[in-house]
């Protein structure tokens, strides 16, 4: 019997959701599938081991996944450290698949989105870049040619 069927999303902790949603639907063209403010509730401080849990969270899809995406108004948690290097442990970055990674680039480039680096070759046939949510958060695109 197959339990697990499949992963269904990745989740962050943002400042402003509503800053975090234009970002992930807007930049990089996902779809808002759901959004729940201000929810409150004794089986969410269980689920999540918090107390007096108050938090706003929605749900975006796009290229088979999703992202799921919390602002937290209590408890107020530690922001994201500022250029956290990817060798430290846990999550180091989520990457999306591009057809064009160099028009991508540009586009994202022209808004304000932080890069580390223009595309580069990383391998024959492999391009790839990482940049940085408005949280700071390292996310990664990559062409296979």
């Amino acid at each position: 019997m197959k339990i697990i069927q499949c992963l269904h999303h990745t989740a962050f902790s943002v400042t402003n959701l509503d800053e975090s949603i234009r970002f992930y639907r807007d930049f990089l063209g996902m779809t808002l599938e759901w959004r729940i403010d201000h929810r409150k509730s004794e089986v969410l401080d269980k689920v999540l081991a918090l107390k007096n849990v108050d938090v706003s969270y929605a749900m975006l899809n796009g290229w088979g996944g999703r992202i799921e995406l919390f602002q937290y108004h209590f408890p107020k948690g530690l922001p994201y450290p500022p250029d956290k290097p990817v060798c430290d442990r846990g999550i180091t970055h989520i990457a999306f698949e591009v057809s064009d990674i160099d028009t991508l680039y540009a586009e994202l480039h022209a808004r304000g989105v932080r890069f580390n680096t223009p595309p580069q070759t990383i391998r024959p046939g492999v391009k790839a870049t990482y940049f940085h949510d408005p949280d700071g958060i390292t996310l990664e695109m990559v062409q296979y040619s």
